[in-house]
């Protein structure tokens, strides 16, 4: 699935830092507001697999639109989100695109909007194993977002550097992530947010305890 001239550069550097990132919460437990302060979203490169369209990127409608304007853009500068039926199909496409996007001396952040509606919990599909196991790499900061972590796949789970969880609605959902975090299932329920004035989450990095922050308005 080429999509730009072979470049000048090797495309990979292992010495590059992992930021890659998991984000669970439900509606209006901050994740919009920690990704605000997380991704520069003016950055010269930046896709997103975007089907309720949050975020205020350029936006194409079709999985051939994005197809042309990545062979247009090759290495350079893009920045676009991907509205289209999430559907498995869809959303392997659009992750192997992206990974012929990747560069590692073009830096780029990648968002993967609710991935439980386009992922299996067994093992990830081709292309977007691709992206989980080794954009870091080819120079992408992949962050993947979704409200039901118990029914995403686990491929993305084991090669994040950074596990963010909000407030979850679900009693499943707390179980799971209290485990992936470390935590009790009480402290991950302990998060109060204000409405407008704050939020409350719990972070994780690596294999590090995790830790519960605030961010105030």
């Amino acid at each position: 699935m080429a999509v730009a001239k072979k470049p000048t550069l090797k495309r990979q550097d292992p010495s590059l830092p992992n930021n890659n990132m998991l984000i669970v919460g439900a509606s209006g437990s901050g994740k919009s507001a920690f990704l605000r302060k997380t991704i520069d979203f003016a950055q010269k490169r930046i896709v997103a697999w975007d089907p309720e369209e949050d975020y205020a990127l350029p936006r194409v409608t079709s999985i051939e639109a994005f197809l042309k304007l990545a062979r247009k853009s090759g290495y350079g500068p893009i920045r676009v989100a991907v509205t289209v039926a999430p559907t498995e199909e869809n959303f392997e496409r659009w992750a192997g695109i992206v990974f012929e996007l990747s560069h590692a001396a073009a830096p780029m952040a990648i968002l993967a909007d609710e991935i439980a509606d386009v992922t299996r919990v067994s093992k990830a599909s081709y292309y977007w194993g691709q992206l989980c196991r080794k954009v870091r790499k080819y120079g992408g900061t992949l962050c993947a977002i979704t409200q039901r972590p118990q029914e995403a796949d686990k491929t993305i789970m084991n090669q994040v550097e950074y596990t963010w969880c909000g407030a979850l609605k679900t009693q499943a959902s707390a179980k799971y992530m209290a485990g992936e975090m470390g935590v009790s299932v009480d402290e991950l329920q302990s998060i109060k947010n204000i409405h407008r004035k704050q939020i409350q989450f719990w972070i994780r990095k690596g294999t590090e305890a995790a830790k519960m922050e605030t961010i105030k308005f």
